[in-house]
């Protein structure tokens, strides 16, 4: 039964089929003699298999190599234990040579090699060297009790050794394990510094770039800045000769139109000089040289609506007067090959707009329908309302508009020419007959006073060009002025003064005959002296272009002595009224005037009280 124990306990000490270390079995409180990684242990390197692997000092052999270091090592302990049984007692010491070398044999070649120099130590020395010799059998209790420690010291000496050679062994792993991360941290932290030093020069470069970007774009700024102001330079001359270009087709018409007037008003004074005695006669030519005024007035007033510049001033404008004014001076303008026909119905509401910058677009207009008409044709200026829904044509907001039509029964364009004709400084008239500037500026001011402008033509069957703008809230669009009640005017001092003596005495008399009491004055310094001694007047009406003091400066100074002066001013052109601010405190009035419209605008003059002497 002892032997099969002895067989059994080899058995489990044997090493496995492939060639790993041994594992007790009946061992459950000692994991770590067989434990292996799982999957929550840290990574482990790839073990070497025993054959292939170096042996180290300390080390177990493993494999053949440890099962030929136990024999070995059984082998010279049993020999050596021989050689000494001369001195030693046949039965004594029994155990003295196998203990050291079952020990090394467990230190070099591993636990089983140790378990079987262990287990054959056992069997020789209790068959040859325990009593009876040579044989399996004890001679008493104590023999079997000696037997039994020896095999449990060296059963134990081989596990504390394997264990302490496993740890061994880890902590070299662990060592090399070490040494192996402090090199690659040593690579690593030099690849690191390289690539700190790699990145300071990449941050080093990208500054210097930055810094050449900047000055790129410094100098680009510049020049795009040189650019756009020498663009805005051309577009401004170019618009200027565009409305040069305006006023010299226009000249011819006008000079009609003001050789009609002055022929009118020769005509009538001259009569009315011969026929003095007939008060019938008088008060008729009277009326014809008064109408003649108003044709010469319409014509000045086109005349300042090209010349003027600045920002809109939007006014309700009555679509079918301006139409009906226009047919007027271009029936002459456009000569007599073009038919000038309008089209616009009675009752139409008000548009909003520049009335000035309106009329310039649409003399553009017509000026350009002309040029596409060399062998004549009819020209058609057409108003209506128009209502926009979402998704309009033109890109329109929703709302109502007046839309204005210019026709021509012209050339026309192909799809090409069209696509193109809104760019600034296309053209395709020939070189100095057009600055390609005209329906841009048209577009550009219909949309910014709200509308839009729309241009449909096609190739030998005309251009019709519509432009939408945003009616005016309410009116007719007249600018007709009541005429205060008859005599609420009637005793007022009134201050006159402009540098023109006809003009002055003209309006003088027609203040007289509105009840006023007039002072004149010729310039700022003698109405500034009338001021201050003789205080009183209930209003100041002035002429704004003056020499010396103008018309402003003249109502500012007498404010200085009269803060509550009522003032009028009078102008033939405002185009120095930039300077008087967004809210004037006086009434214009601009040239040539009539009477009621000089009553009408000082009866909206502030009445003084108490009023000024008589």
């Amino acid at each position: 039964m002892e032997r099969r124990a002895m067989w059994g306990i080899l058995a489990r000490a044997a090493p496995g089929p492939t060639g790993a270390a041994p594992r007790l079995a009946g061992n459950p409180g000692r994991p770590d003699l067989d434990r292996q990684p799982g999957p929550a242990s840290p990574p482990m390197r790839p073990a070497t298999p025993a054959t292939d692997r170096p042996h180290r000092s300390g080390s177990p052999a493993g494999g053949w190599r440890g099962y030929a270091i136990a024999l070995v090592a059984f082998g010279l302990a049993f020999a050596l234990r021989l050689a000494l049984a001369e001195v030693l007692p046949p039965a004594g010491f029994p155990f003295l040579t196998f203990f050291p070398a079952v020990l090394l044999t467990a230190f070099f070649g591993g636990l089983g090699p140790g378990l079987l120099a262990s287990a054959l130590s056992v069997l020789t020395a209790w068959h040859v060297f325990l009593p009876p010799a040579w044989s399996f059998q004890l001679k008493g209790a104590a023999d079997a009790i000696a037997l039994g420690f020896f095999g449990v010291i060296l059963l134990v000496d081989c596990i504390v050794i394997h264990l302490m050679t496993r740890s061994l062994a880890r902590v070299r792993e662990e060592r090399a394990r070490s040494d192996g991360l402090a090199a690659e941290l040593a690579l690593r932290l030099t690849e690191l510094r390289a690539a700190h030093a790699e990145g300071e020069a990449v941050r080093r470069r990208l500054a210097a770039s930055e810094a050449r970007l900047q000055a790129l774009n410094a100098d680009l700024q510049a020049r795009v800045a040189v650019e756009v102001a020498a663009r805005e330079a051309a577009q401004a001359r170019a618009a200027h000769a565009e409305r040069l270009q305006a006023l010299g087709q226009l000249a011819g018409g006008i000079a009609h139109d003001f050789n009609n007037v002055l022929q009118a008003i020769g005509s009538s004074a001259g009569l009315m000089e011969r026929r003095a005695g007939d008060p019938e006669a008088v008060r008729r030519l009277a009326r014809l040289a008064l109408e003649a005024t108003g044709r010469g007035a319409a014509v000045t007033n086109r005349l300042l609506a090209f010349a003027r510049r600045g920002a809109l001033r939007a006014e309700p404008v009555a679509p079918a007067a301006l139409l009906d004014g226009l047919r007027e001076m271009l029936a002459h303008t456009l000569g007599a090959a073009i038919a000038v026909r309008v089209q616009a119905p009675p009752g139409l509401p008000p548009l909003l707009a520049d009335r000035a910058q309106l009329e310039t677009v649409l003399v553009n207009l017509a000026t350009n329908a002309r040029d596409a008409m060399p062998e004549g044709g009819r020209l058609d200026l057409a108003a209506c309302t128009d209502q926009a829904a979402a998704g309009h044509p033109a890109g329109l907001a929703p709302g109502h508009y007046l839309r204005l039509t210019v026709r021509d029964t012209g050339t026309g364009m192909p799809p090409e020419v069209l696509a193109r004709i809104a760019e600034p400084f296309f053209t395709t008239k020939g070189i100095g007959q057009g600055t390609g500037l005209g329906l841009a500026m048209a577009r550009g001011f219909v949309e910014q006073s709200g509308g839009a402008l729309l241009v449909e033509s096609e190739e030998g069957a005309g251009t019709t060009v519509s432009v939408w703008l945003p009616q005016a809230a309410g009116g007719d669009g007249a600018a007709a002025t009541a005429p205060p009640p008859e005599g609420v005017l009637r005793g007022r001092r009134i201050l006159l003064v402009d540098d023109e003596a006809p003009v002055r005495q003209a309006l003088g008399h027609a203040l007289r005959d509105l009840g006023c009491r007039v002072a004149e004055a010729r310039d700022a310094a003698e109405a500034l002296a009338r001021l201050r001694d003789e205080p009183g007047f209930d209003a100041l009406v002035t002429d704004l272009s003056m020499p010396g003091a103008n018309g402003l400066a003249l109502i500012r100074e007498a404010r200085r002595h009269d803060p509550a002066l009522p003032a009028l001013l009078l102008t033939g052109f405002a185009g120095d009224l930039g300077t008087a601010g967004d809210a004037p405190d006086y009434v214009l009035l601009r040239k040539p005037v009539t009477g009621g419209e000089l009553a009408a605008a000082l009866a909206t003059l502030p009445v003084r009280v108490p009023a000024g002497p008589g």
